[in-house]
């Protein structure tokens, strides 16, 4: 019997073809509140927008309508001013192509390739409805739960986003010479799910710091404020930006963690001192333990490369010929090189990477592997424009931004 090629009104053209989805978790009113995507599967370079990941650290807000959006900027400015959606449209515009990246993404691979143990799977092994239902009810998992899990590569995903540059927005208000920094505020609020920060540093054997119910905020240096490519984005892969992914307007900041890009904006404060904002003085930090003095917030994302085909669980495969296929990305630059192994590092070999190649969106490469029988660790890293070698981030408590080289290991017959 022929197989069926029609979805809805589109002939698909390709049997059994469906689109990519999302790993969704919903609430209970069957909303989707969070939610993994399937990045092995993606071919191409945008993410579909409905199979974007998702994360929230507070409770998702109910919309707010465009037309009664505004944005409040405020603080060391020569104007305050409130503008609307229109008006931010009227500013010069902006396009920006980038990788969106969870800072726990991969965080698995610290452990697996310092400790041994359970080898985390590129593949989505979570039970995001579970955990949907765990953060409506405000429970909090079991230590072997938290223990026993194993992130994934499925926290990542890139778009196109077009609004207007944060330093159009600011140049209207003004900047005072003693303006330090930008304090972005979402409307969302909540108290911070102590489940999540279980979850990163990998134990319920943790003592985190409760604010109350807090917005979720971000204090952005000048710098990166001011860069012509960190923008206030209403449209996301040619849409309006939906509800879920931070409409009406959010905060893009190219190269650094999601936790950057603020959902829902609604206030921007100019400050003449870094704001203590909770989401970077104590979640979202690099240190060696939860007492490091040092501790850090974290920015911008290491050296990145992953292998998408094969995995682990494709094995075991036919000898012959295959392509290893990948992606990579980094938070300073554009991806310069790219190495494949198959024989566990002891020998090197470059990658083709495919155009085009931009400051701030992955690339796909391939390399084109003769598999003869045996057993077979395949490993990738990349290099960006920086001259930088993956990896770049050590080992941190919160096993935030893991760029090590996660490796597939198969068997050839």
């Amino acid at each position: 019997m022929p197989k069926r090629e029609i979805e809805g009104d589109w002939v698909m053209g390709w049997p059994d073809r469906k689109r990519l989805s999302l790993m969704a978790g919903k609430d209970a009113d069957g909303r989707v509140i969070n939610g993994r995507s399937p990045v092995l599967d993606l071919e191409g370079l945008i993410t579909p927008t409905d199979a974007y990941y998702i994360v929230n650290q507070l409770e998702v807000p109910e919309p707010v309508y465009p037309d009664d959006w505004r944005l409040v900027i405020s603080g060391a400015v020569e104007r305050p001013i409130e503008i609307g959606l229109e008006d931010l449209r009227k500013l010069p515009g902006r396009t920006v192509r980038a990788v969106t990246e969870c800072a726990g993404n991969d965080a698995g691979f610290f452990d697996y390739l310092t400790k041994g143990g359970k080898k985390p799977s590129r593949r989505n092994q979570q039970d995001m409805q579970k955990r949907a239902e765990m953060r409506v009810k405000g429970a909090v998992p079991s230590e072997a739960e938290v223990s026993s899990e194993s992130t994934t590569t499925c926290a990542v995903s890139a778009g196109e986003f077009t609004g207007v540059p944060l330093a159009e927005v600011l140049k209207l208000a003004g900047l005072k010479p003693s303006a330090l920094a930008v304090r972005a505020e979402g409307f969302d609020t909540g108290r911070p799910d102590p489940a999540v920060q279980f979850r990163s540093v990998g134990t319920t054997d943790y003592t985190y710091v409760d604010p109350g119910v807090i917005n979720y905020d971000k204090g952005l240096p000048l710098a990166k404020a001011l860069h012509p490519d960190t923008i206030l984005a209403w449209g996301m892969n040619g849409e309006y930006l939906s509800h879920i992914h931070g409409g009406p307007v959010r905060l893009v900041t190219p190269g650094w963690s999601g936790n950057w890009w603020v959902k829902w904006l609604q206030k921007l404060e100019v400050t003449e001192q870094m704001p203590p904002c909770y989401h970077q003085t104590h979640y979202f930090v690099l240190g060696k333990s939860a007492d490091d003095p040092d501790k850090m917030p974290i920015t911008a994302m290491g050296v990145r490369c992953i292998i998408t085909d094969p995995v682990d669980e494709d094995s075991p495969l036919d000898a012959g010929d295959h392509a290893v296929r990948g992606l990579a990305w980094s938070g300073e630059g554009m991806i310069a090189r790219v190495e494949v192994s198959v024989d566990g590092g002891n020998t090197w070999n470059d990658a083709h990477i495919e155009e085009p190649r931009e400051r701030w969106l992955w690339v796909r490469w391939s390399y084109l592997w003769e598999a003869k029988p045996g057993t077979h660790r395949i490993m990738a890293r990349a290099t960006d424009e920086k001259g930088r070698v993956q990896p770049q981030i050590p080992w941190n408590f919160q096993r935030k931004l893991c760029d090590w080289i996660g490796p597939t290991d198969v068997t050839v017959k």
